[in-house]
């Protein structure tokens, strides 16, 4: 489990560590993987001109060499841009300096966070209530969130996807959550239970709930859950300017960076 050593820097155990690293490395639903032995690379075939998104390198080459290798990989894949990730592990060391050198933008600088799940919840604010997704009304709620807030593809079939996240909170492996305020659905949030650490992902809220305490609700919400999981960890992933103030407050540490990059890919 975690705890605090002497000096009150946070101890997590390598299950925990193993989770936040591995947690976000999965391609999203409707995704296709590509083939490639040092990358995990993925594409949304309904939208071409989405971004591939580069999940992870683990490869012990050259980092100028792996670099040429798949950004010719990613043209020949039809990439016109990549959405590229480096984490505390990721590997070549030097291939993330080497995709920023060549013009990626950063579009995401995110801080892994955990806390213990029993170290109390956030406070519910007027006007706002949390439910778990289990039928039409919230799946539509938290697909169409995702959409705005994060321009998520739109799922070609909501009633198979509704399926899954039933079925996910029947067998005690996920929740997704919706956050209403003054009766309007405004935010969605998930909980994943995986060998009782609960990662916390995919939260958004609509600019008219921001500030007005439905991300500390919804965090709530999958606390209280991850504990009636059993799980015993919590682990998330914040934005700087975004949740990573509300997450600080509420008892997480940080245990880790992540970035993402934009990087172009030349015809």
């Amino acid at each position: 489990m975690g705890g605090r050593d002497a000096g009150s820097e946070a101890v997590f155990s390598d299950l925990v560590m193993q989770s936040i690293t591995r947690h976000g490395v999965a391609p999203s639903r409707g995704y296709v993987t590509l083939g490639h032995y040092d990358a995990l690379i993925s594409h949304y075939p309904p939208e071409p001109e989405r971004a591939f998104v580069v999940h992870w390198t683990r490869s012990e080459r050259d980092a100028a060499e792996l670099f040429d290798e798949l950004t010719a990989y990613l043209r020949e894949s039809g990439a016109r841009s990549a959405e590229w990730w480096f984490r505390d592990d990721s590997t070549p060391d030097g291939l993330e300096e080497i995709v920023l050198a060549r013009g990626a933008t950063t579009i995401e600088d995110q801080v892994c966070v955990a806390r213990a799940v029993d170290e109390g919840l956030p406070e519910i604010a007027p006007g706002v209530r949390v439910t778990v997704v289990d039928d039409a009304v919230g799946l539509d709620a938290m697909v169409d969130i995702g959409v705005e807030v994060f321009g998520s593809p739109v799922p070609a079939d909501r009633d198979e996807l509704l399926a899954e996240v039933v079925e996910d909170l029947a067998r005690a492996r996920a929740a997704w959550v919706v956050g209403w305020l003054d009766g309007q659905p405004v935010g969605r949030a998930r909980v994943g239970f995986e060998s009782n650490v609960a990662p916390l992902v995919g939260a958004a809220v609509l600019p008219s709930g921001r500030r007005r305490g439905v991300y500390a609700a919804m965090l709530a919400a999958r606390l209280d859950l991850a504990a009636m999981a059993q799980c015993h960890t919590a682990v998330s992933k914040a934005r700087r300017t975004q949740s990573l103030p509300i997450l600080l407050r509420e008892g997480f540490v940080p245990i880790g960076h992540e970035r993402a990059h934009l990087l172009e890919i030349p015809g």
